[in-house]
C-alpha cells in the first residue's frame, strides 16, 4: 500500500516534505503548509498513522526508503527539503543515513541519540499504552491539555484511536532503541536539529550530540516549549524553517547550543 500524500502548495516550487509524530498524521502540520504555501508542500501520513493506516510499519529505514521514492516521484528534480518531528525526526535521520541524494535541507526536532534508560520497563509500558491508547475520554483529555484547536482536537484524537498499535509497539522499541550511527559524520547535508526546551534531557542533548556528529549541522532550543511546539509556537517554527530552508539567519527566538557549526545560518 502506497503512503497518502496530502500535496498544496506551488508544483515546480522547491519540495518541502513534512514528517509528523507517533499518533498523529498530516493534521499537526496544518499551519506550517499554510504559512509555508510559496513552497511544494508533501504532508506525508507515516505507515500506520492517519490515511495510511493500513500501511504496515516495518522500520524506520523501510519508512525512509518509501519517503525517498516519493521525492523522487513528485518533488521538482527529484530533490526536497524535509522537516521532521518526533517519530518523523528519526525518519528524517534515516533519510540522512541512506538517502541524502533527494535531500536539499533538513530540519528536525524532538529526537534522541542514543538508547533511552529503563528500557526493562518497556513491555509493561507498551500494555498500559496499549489499554489507554483505545479510550475515547483520556483521548479527549490529552487533546484538551496540548491546547489544541477543535479542529486539531478531534484530528488527533480520532487518529489515535484509529491508529494501527502493532505499529506503535514498533515504533517505540525502535526509538527506545535508537543509536545515531557513526555514519553521520560523512553526511554534508545542511542538517538543523531542534528541541523544546522544557522537553526531556535525553532530548535536549540529542541537539548537541547530532551537531556535533553532522559536519554540517546547527543546534538550537526553542525556550520554554514543549515536545510539540510547531502547534505550540507556529510562528516561530514557521520562520526557523523558512530561514533554514532559504539559507537566512534564524529566529533570535532560538537558543544556540555548544554544538553549533556548520552552515552557521
Amino acid at each position: 500500500m502506497s503512503l497518502y500524500v496530502h500535496e498544496t502548495g506551488k508544483p515546480g516550487a522547491p519540495g518541502l516534505v513534512f514528517l509528523h509524530g507517533v499518533g498523529t498524521s498530516g493534521w499537526m502540520w496544518a499551519r506550517q503548509v499554510a504559512a509555508l504555501a510559496d513552497f511544494h508542500c508533501l504532508n506525508v501520513d507515516l505507515p500506520g498513522h492517519g490515511r495510511s493506516n493500513q500501511a504496515p510499519w516495518v522500520s524506520l529505514a523501510d519508512t525512509a526508503d518509501q519517503i525517498a521514492a516519493i521525492i523522487r516521484a513528485r518533488a521538482a528534480n527529484g530533490r526536497a527539503h524535509v522537516v521532521g518531528l518526533s517519530l518523523g525526526g528519526y525518519v528524517a535521520l534515516a533519510l540522512l543515513e541512506r538517502h541524502t541524494g533527494v535531500l536539499d535541507r533538513v530540519v528536525m526536532s524532538g529526537v534522541t541519540a542514543a538508547p533511552m534508560p529503563n528500557r526493562a520497563l518497556l513491555n509493561p509500558q507498551l500494555g498500559l499504552m496499549s489499554i489507554l491508547m483505545k479510550r475515547r475520554w483520556l483521548v479527549k483529555a490529552q487533546a484538551r491539555a496540548l491546547h489544541l484547536s477543535p479542529d486539531m482536537q478531534a484530528a488527533f484524537t480520532e487518529n489515535l484511536l484509529a491508529m494501527s498499535m502493532p505499529a506503535y509497539r514498533r515504533i517505540y522499541r525502535e526509538g527506545a532503541d535508537y543509536r545515531a550511527p557513526v555514519s553521520l559524520r560523512h553526511v554534508t547535508t545542511p542538517t538543523l536539529i531542534v528541541a523544546g526546551g522544557r522537553e526531556s534531557a535525553i532530548i535536549t542533548q540529542a541537539v548537541d550530540t547530532l551537531a556535533d556528529l553532522l559536519p554540517n549541522a546547527q543546534g538550537r532550543l526553542a525556550p520554554g516549549l514543549g515536545h510539540g511546539w510547531n502547534v505550540e509556537a507556529p510562528d516561530l517554527f514557521n520562520a526557523m524553517v523558512r530561514a533554514w530552508i532559504t539559507g537566512k539567519p534564524l529566529p533570535s527566538g532560538l537558543q544556540a547550543t555548544r554544538g553549533s557549526h556548520g552552515t552557521g545560518r
